[in-house]
């Protein structure tokens, strides 16, 4: 599981140097295209000083994250941003005032515009909310600048929502992009801890507590080799024996939690997305004593049925009971109950139900607009699958590992 998580990291890393690299040069596109503009009309501006003043200092800020870009992709220094951005809060000063002039004497603030392409530069370093206030206050400068400029005639009005529009737009679109594969990828983190519990054993530790007991485990050692050297006088001390009671006491508690906790109840709780929409009822453990094929089924189908990530309102009630017939195949027949919360029946992928058909038998219907699904999940002998269960101390190396 370890393994899978940290893959999916390295991949998310690198989708994101990639997603930056990209947003790096659709910034230099946008911010050369306000230069060639600025050139343009260069003759037109009523304080030609400040304006070149200003593209110097938007360039600068550029070339400062594009240098820092190259031996961090991930990370800028703690000072950048700060930097970069006081530069261009300066750029757009300096900007308006070279642009200022009475009526038709005012030229584009062109630099202005092209500081919305260098927020759109550092979107993958910025925090969000970094970026929504940045491109608020660049967006309001400019309609301020407007509105004291005035805006009688209709073509000063739609040419205020342009540059508008261009300076804050790149910024807000990249944001909504960093979000999004930022969601995409903690899902997918998510996904791969989850799938691991199928392989895992039918009663067993869930990862935060594997963690805990390889801490455990390293304690006891050094406990025990501290006496084997002699480092340790036997009998202990008062403190000394308090902690190796405590560390029994703890082992103890967590290799009675794994004969208790099943694979689906950890695949649940310790998932970001399932635990706060799906609960799980099942007081005897029966989970146990699905097979690989059908856990795989059984979680395929709850991640279909909930939305990529579960919406506000979405949720599933898992719950699974003894059946009575306990001759068919040779084994148990678990009946198995999945009740949905805000998942309409005609919005339910066709995959859904071929997942379902992996755990068992089933058939589903709708009341009071809320889907149903009853399963007939046939399992081998628990007495052999008991007898199959790796020895309690099985899973304390395990955790450790």
């Amino acid at each position: 599981m370890s393994l899978a998580a940290d893959i999916t990291r390295r991949q998310t890393a690198m989708r994101l140097r990639r997603l930056g690299f990209g947003f790096g040069l659709a910034a230099s596109v946008l911010a050369l295209y306000e230069l060639i503009s600025f050139l343009l009309h260069i003759n037109g501006y009523p304080r030609l000083t400040f304006s070149l003043l200003a593209w110097v200092l938007l360039i600068a800020g550029m070339v400062i994250v594009y240098a820092l870009h190259g031996p961090h992709p991930d990370i800028l220094p703690a000072w950048a941003l700060p930097t970069v951005i006081a530069l261009w809060t300066a750029t757009v000063v300096f900007d308006l005032i070279g642009a200022w002039a009475p009526g038709d004497a005012a030229a584009t603030p062109t630099a202005t515009i092209a500081v919305g392409a260098g927020l759109l530069q550092i979107a993958t370093h910025a925090q969000p909310r970094t970026l929504v206030v940045c491109t608020g206050v660049l967006g309001g400068t400019i309609a301020v600048a407007f509105a004291l400029h005035g805006l009688d005639e209709p073509l000063s009005l739609a040419m205020a929502y342009l540059m508008i529009g261009l300076a804050a737009a790149p910024a807000i679109l990249a944001m909504l992009v960093v979000r999004s594969l930022g969601v995409a990828a903690q899902l997918e983190l998510d996904r791969a801890q989850v799938q691991s519990t199928i392989t895992s054993p039918g009663f067993t530790v869930g990862m935060l507590a594997s963690e805990e007991l390889a801490r455990l485990d390293l304690d006891a050692e050094r406990l025990l080799e501290g006496v084997a050297t002699g480092r340790t006088a036997l009998p202990l001390d008062a403190e000394t024996a308090d902690a190796a009671a405590s560390i029994a006491t703890e082992l103890r508690l967590h290799l009675i939690e794994g004969r208790r906790e099943t694979w689906l109840y950890h695949a649940v709780s310790e998932s970001t997305f399932l635990g706060p929409a799906v609960t799980v009822s099942d007081p005897d453990g029966l989970a146990g004593l699905l097979d690989p094929d059908q856990r795989d089924g059984l979680l395929s189908a709850v991640w279909l049925l909930l939305s990529d990530p579960p919406r506000p309102g979405q949720g599933l009630n898992i719950v699974m009971r003894r059946g009575e017939d306990a001759s068919r195949a040779g084994g148990l027949t678990v009946p198995i109950s999945i009740s949905t919360t805000g998942v309409p029946r005609k919005g339910v992928d066709p995959a859904t139900w071929h997942a379902v058909g992996r755990v068992g038998t089933y058939g589903e219907s709708t009341r009071d607009g809320t889907l149903h699904i009853e399963i007939e999940c046939v399992v081998g002998n628990p007495v052999d699958y008991e007898s199959e269960q790796p020895a309690p101390h099985a899973n304390r190396t395990e955790g450790r590992s």
